[in-house]
């Protein structure tokens, strides 16, 4: 009887012991992750920067860069991702990026990235710069552009490309419109000054870059996309029933190899 006892009483002991471990190394744990800051959040870029339209990514990455060295956001990174150059590569690529939960929003370019299957395979806030052929195909997407220019379809965008101005017989007959506008002077010299070897801006760089400041803006405030505004390079942005509301339609054309504006 008297063992029994005993054995009752240092089991009591023990259990008492192990509750009160479990109580200090809840409290250890709670005062660690008071002083753990928190995963940073990530901007996803998804751009083709393999291939024939590699000009098109490497352009946004510096703008997008750009965007992330004037804010320099303290707990958000941009993560920047090859399209891999074709509509399934771009499929896997966007729900690789939709698994990852520290991604909270996409910008996407070139026509891998924006294509409608890679649109429907995203759950995310999304951006899609450029006029690639495709308009927007899912409830997520944000068509950075204006929606009669996207809704009429074409891919004006990649006569911008320098390959498409080397491949053409007649540069000079070369013309497309774009909600995208050339940089100016200023932003040319700090774009160019953001690294080394950086390509000169084309006409989505300014776009690239506004897009990126906007959706900082919102990742840092915690408000949507689709409800932020921004005063940018290119004017105001905001989105409205999907669109960039009051985007411009502007029309290119090459003049002696150069890429110019046309007056209406």
């Amino acid at each position: 009887m008297k063992s029994t006892c005993k054995t009752s009483a240092e089991g009591r002991l023990r259990r008492r012991a192990v509750g009160w471990l479990l109580i200090l190394l809840a409290l250890c744990l709670a005062s660690c992750g008071a002083d753990a800051k928190p995963l940073p959040q990530k901007l996803a870029l998804l751009a083709p920067f393999e291939g024939q339209y590699r000009e098109i990514g490497y352009n946004a990455l510096y703008s997008v860069r750009l965007a992330f060295a004037d804010v320099n956001p303290q707990n958000i990174e941009l993560l920047a991702v090859d399209d891999g150059g074709s509509a399934g590569s771009a499929v896997a690529r966007m729900k690789a990026l939709n698994l990852d939960r520290a991604v909270t929003a996409i910008i996407a370019l070139g026509p891998a990235a924006t294509h409608p299957a890679a649109q429907r395979a995203n759950d995310l806030p999304m951006i899609l710069i450029g006029n690639w052929g495709h308009d927007r195909a899912d409830e997520d997407s944000l068509y950075a552009a204006n929606a009669k220019l996207a809704q009429a379809g074409g891919s004006g965008d990649l006569a911008m490309l320098v390959q498409a101005r080397d491949l053409a017989d007649d540069a000079d007959a070369i013309a497309f419109r774009s909600s995208g506008a050339l940089p100016d002077a200023g932003f040319r010299e700090r774009y160019l000054s953001s690294g080394l070897y950086v390509p000169p801006p084309n006409l989505l760089a300014t776009l690239a870059y506004d897009m990126a400041r906007l959706a900082l803006a919102a990742m840092e405030t915690g408000v949507s996309i689709r409800a932020t505004e921004y005063q940018g390079v290119n004017g105001l942005i905001r989105f409205e029933d999907g669109y960039w509301r009051g985007a411009p339609i502007n029309s290119y054309a090459y003049d002696d190899g150069e890429l110019v504006v046309e007056a209406d």
